[in-house]
């Protein structure tokens, strides 16, 4: 892939446990933590504008889902700004060669592969590419397929009692709005989208073939509901709707969806082969 000039990024980070017998699975707020400690070592003023409450977080960081005997862990984290972008890069070559140690929860862990490029040469959850590019290469399709690979859950206001109210099913009016909402946060003005028809082409989008189940993530505070798996959608037959569609569903590569997602929530890609 040829980006001219890329303000999306997306990286996969290889740990290896420094200890014989690590701690617990790491859980998502020590990832958000690890990521900002990198960031903190060559701009602690972003480190703590990152770290504030507020919405459009310029990043996601997330555990790949592994099944590794020598307890590695794969991060995975996706940056939105070209700053931040120069930071962590920086960071990253700041560590010490073949000894750098990085503190991911209870466990300490030694720094290995970086891998920021898509197959066949990277990894199918690294990347790069634009938000002008994005938009420019929307096509519309017939269908699309997502992966919702962590937990997912969708805002959807407060309770009466204060507390969240949390959609976890993969309704298309709940799901491409969120995304779109992220990237009305995040994209540069002249590429905004107007939410009504956002709306629009998710209502008239249908889920046509789903294999998700509901699940809990430990993000350190107790457990977060969500679900997980991989949805089929039929696009609407309108093609600057379907367009629209389509556009959301590559950007959400980078941007995520739904709550959280900056604490290991919402990890979701395009799928290049529509499940049959």
């Amino acid at each position: 892939m040829t980006i001219a000039d890329p303000d999306l990024y997306a990286f996969v980070i290889s740990l290896y446990p420094a200890e014989a017998h690590p701690a617990s699975r790491p859980l998502g707020h020590g990832v958000q933590a690890l990521f900002l400690d990198l960031v903190r070592q060559i701009d602690p003023e972003l480190a703590t504008a990152l770290h504030a409450d507020a919405p459009g977080k310029p990043y996601t960081v997330a555990i790949l889902p592994l099944s590794a005997r020598d307890g590695r862990v794969l991060l995975r984290i996706s940056l939105l700004r070209n700053d931040l972008f120069r930071t962590f890069v920086r960071a990253l070559l700041c560590q010490p060669a073949r000894q750098a140690t990085l503190q991911l929860g209870k466990t300490s862990y030694y720094l290995g592969d970086i891998i920021g490029t898509p197959p066949p040469n990277g990894h199918p959850w690294a990347g790069y590419h634009s938000f002008a590019g994005l938009a420019r290469n929307a096509e519309p399709a017939p269908t699309i397929e997502l992966e919702f690979a962590t937990a997912t859950a969708v805002g959807q206001g407060t309770r009466p009692d204060g507390k969240p109210r949390l959609a976890i099913l993969p309704d298309p009016e709940l799901i491409f709005p969120s995304i779109a909402k992220r990237w009305n946060e995040l994209a540069p003005p002249e590429y905004r989208l107007d939410l009504e028809t956002v709306r629009l082409a998710a209502s008239e989008t249908l889920l046509s073939r789903y294999h998700a189940e509901s699940v809990e993530i430990n993000l350190g505070r107790g457990p977060q509901k969500g679900f997980v798996g991989r949805c089929v959608y039929e696009l609407p037959p309108d093609p600057a709707l379907a367009r629209l569609i389509n556009l959301l569903a590559s950007a959400v590569f980078f941007t995520g969806v739904g709550i959280k997602t900056a604490r290991g929530m919402g990890l979701c890609r395009r799928r290049s082969e529509v499940m049959r």
